[in-house]
């Protein structure tokens, strides 16, 4: 009997420790150099959902990110004669802190696909692309809620309310500076997509959120009770296509993604097709201040 049991145990253990394993698997692709030799590069996408710029439609992830890296792969065949099989990992897409942490756990050809801000601190974890586009983030409401004037009086106006954001995010920061510098008791409702903070302001004047300027874009065109507050608007952020630290697909990147390819007509395309040409009209009016 104790043997059956002996063999039972160890026979879960193994079972266990298997899972475990296919669980933490890292995810890797090929280096730049063994595509340079080979002429063949196995890359591998993984993309966290994010209207725009990365999203599953119809079982098809679409986007800007996608598109950029569709134009990366015809730079590399043009230029270097690689040419690209790429795969589409969609394991982590409603969850954003396992997108980073997967991607910072990868090795060689993977780049992480969505509306993922460039940072100081990120950018010692990760290597980045250029940054592909200037983001605009903001402060949103149901429609119901009184127009918000100036920050200063966000306490007021926003009395009670409880704010949604994603944990290790900068509009998470954003949040933490209104708590510390507006209003101290402030409730913090964290959840795994910024799709739930959309769902929530859009059915109840209960909360707020701060959000990059496509979730907008993406409420105005499906007609939601939505109200971004201008007061709240913030210019600084930047968009890069996301890489393990020291991948060496840097280089070809910095190659390929240059001010002359985001003023491009191909480009533009992408945009106004995936964020449509309010889009365009929000980037243009930044980038010409």
């Amino acid at each position: 009997m104790k043997n059956h049991l002996l063999r039972v145990t160890l026979s879960f253990l193994v079972i266990s420790l298997g899972g475990l394993n296919i669980v933490s698997a890292q995810i890797s692709g090929d280096t730049f150099a063994k595509a340079l030799e080979t002429k063949k590069a196995n890359l591998t996408y993984i993309y966290s959902e994010a209207p725009g710029f990365a999203a599953n439609q119809n079982g098809k992830v679409q986007g800007v990110c996608v598109d950029i890296m569709n134009d990366f792969e015809f730079f590399l065949l043009d230029k270097y004669g690689i040419t690209v099989n790429s795969t589409m990992n969609k394991q982590h897409a409603n969850n954003f802190t396992d997108y980073l942490n997967t991607v910072k756990a990868s090795k060689n050809g993977v780049f992480g696909l969505s509306n993922t801000t460039i940072t100081e601190k990120r950018k010692k974890e990760y290597s980045f692309s250029p940054p592909y586009i200037t983001n605009i983030a903001m402060i949103l409401t149901h429609k119901d809620v009184p127009t918000l004037e100036s920050l200063d009086r966000i306490a007021e106006v926003f009395e009670g309310k409880t704010a949604l954001t994603i944990k290790g995010t900068t509009n998470e920061e954003q949040i933490l500076k209104i708590k510390a510098n507006y209003i101290p008791n402030l409730k913090i409702e964290y959840v795994n997509y910024f799709d739930e903070a959309m769902v929530k302001i859009d059915n109840s004047t209960d909360y707020f959120t701060n959000v990059d300027f496509t979730y907008y874009l993406s409420a105005l065109n499906n007609k939601k009770s939505i109200k971004r507050h201008p007061a709240g608007d913030q210019t600084a952020e930047k968009f890069g296509i996301i890489m393990p630290k020291n991948s060496d697909w840097v280089k070809p990147f910095n190659e390929f993604l240059t001010t002359a390819y985001e003023t491009s007509s191909s480009y533009r395309k992408i945009i106004a097709l995936h964020l449509g040409p309010n889009a365009l009209k929000l980037l243009d009016a930044v980038t010409a201040k």
